[in-house]
């Protein structure tokens, strides 16, 4: 059996981590002994699920040893995976982004225009007729309900909603709402979680013609209490944007009750792109961006066409 190393991007989202966790076990079936890694600490909401299905947390990584095998998931951007992926040997990604990753080699890529990772996961396991047990059902559903916010997500398709009805069939959760409430609480409870921490949740860098984006999107039921260290969060925007030599950055919180997104705007550049973008207006360093809940099919495809000029 080879040995392969799994792991998901920083600042991670659940979707990403049960993927991960759900990708091993499918290469378990193929003749792999795969180990699965993170690169960032759990959210909330994802420690919860885990503990729940009682699954070990991974151990962390910054680096791996060189020509390790790899596959990487729900990712495929430099500036967002492990810090030496040039040296290691990439055989797989399974993703459901848009793609910028340049390799010399042939290697094995799933990506679908799909609201999960998960959803993408479950076409593979049925189309190989691979035995999952219960816990991995769980998993992939439960992915599936958090990145789609209970399918309030513009990303959201219906093959995904085909998908987890199917999943609520074989996993005996009749009702989605009532399964991912604990989970969205959990995901919300921030009162001590550090700024630096808070600020990471669900944290991704992206470039564009040549430019570093950075752009969070922190989804609770409880956006008061981040909007109520909205100078602690300026802060820490502000030096990261220029450690990081980011030419841009925003902290959107999307209220998932509400299904509203008020995102924390730096400067008066920064504003300036928010409202040309968004068509907005930005006051005391906040924005209102409605309903805009789907980072990668509300924001930064909008982003890029800006930046793209």
């Amino acid at each position: 059996m080879m040995d392969i190393a799994i792991f998901w991007h920083k600042f991670p989202d659940t979707d990403c981590i049960c993927s991960s966790l759900i990708f091993a076990d499918y290469l378990s079936n193929k003749w792999y002994n795969p180990k699965v890694y993170k690169l960032w600490s759990l959210n909330n909401e994802t420690a919860y699920l885990l503990n729940m299905l009682n699954i070990d947390v991974p151990e962390t990584i910054t680096t791996l040893p060189p020509w390790t095998r790899v596959g990487i998931i729900d990712h495929n951007e430099k500036v967002q995976t492990i810090d030496n992926i040039d040296e290691l040997d990439l055989e797989y990604i399974i993703d459901h982004h848009k793609f910028s990753v340049n390799t010399n080699y042939p290697l094995f890529i799933r990506a679908e225009k799909l609201c999960s990772t998960a959803s993408v996961l479950y076409k593979m396991y049925i189309e190989n007729s691979l035995p999952i047990t219960k816990k991995i059902w769980t998993l992939m559903l439960s992915a599936i309900l958090s990145d789609s916010l209970v399918f309030r997500s513009a990303t959201t398709t219906k093959e995904d909603i085909i998908i987890a009805e199917e999943l609520k069939e074989i996993t005996w959760i009749n009702d989605f709402k009532e399964f991912m409430n604990p989970l969205f609480e959990a995901k919300s409870d921030l009162w001590e979680i550090s700024i630096e921490d808070l600020i990471k949740y669900d944290y991704k860098e992206f470039e564009v013609a040549w430019k570093k984006l950075g752009v969070w999107s922190l989804e609770t039921v409880n956006p008061s209490y981040a909007l109520s260290k909205k100078d602690e969060i300026l802060k820490w925007l502000e030096d990261l944007k220029n450690k990081s030599s980011l030419e841009f950055i925003m902290l959107s919180i999307v209220d998932i009750f509400w299904e509203n997104n008020t995102t924390i705007v730096l400067d008066w550049v920064d504003s300036k792109v928010v409202e040309e973008v968004f068509d907005t207006k930005v006051e005391n360093n906040l924005a209102n961006l409605k309903n805009r809940l789907s980072r990668k099919k509300q924001i930064i495809p909008q982003l890029t066409d800006y930046f793209n000029k």
